[in-house]
């Protein structure tokens, strides 16, 4: 059974074979012509409708804070449904979670490495 060291080698070594070829296909989009005329114009577009989006929602200032505000306390909560759901693990408790709907969820743990610092 292969260790924690090796799979990561072999993850490492894998992404790095995929820059590589991104690099390639990076670079033959950057000599194609008729690639960045298209880019041109998406960026074009892009200010456009961002200038747009700017006028029509700058009469609705009170729902901007309001979608803010609820973006902001739907992920505090699910940092506090984590949190809660992590303590009830460790305590051996079952993790039951069922909406109004009667639709039954079930918890999907991750666990992801970053370089320690």
């Amino acid at each position: 059974m292969p260790d924690l060291q090796e799979i990561h080698a072999r993850i490492r070594a894998k992404k790095d074979e995929k820059k590589k070829v991104n690099v390639i296909f990076k670079d033959v989009l950057a000599g194609s012509k008729s690639y960045q005329e298209v880019l041109e114009e998406l960026r074009k577009l892009n200010v456009k409708k961002i200038q747009l989006k700017q006028e029509l929602w700058s009469d609705f200032g009170s729902e901007l804070e309001q979608l803010e505000r609820l973006t902001l306390d739907v992920k505090t909560d699910e940092v506090l449904l984590t949190d809660l759901s992590l303590t009830m693990l460790m305590k051996g408790q079952a993790l039951d979670l069922t909406d109004e709907n009667d639709v039954k969820y079930e918890p999907i743990f991750r666990i992801t490495f970053k370089k320690a610092s």
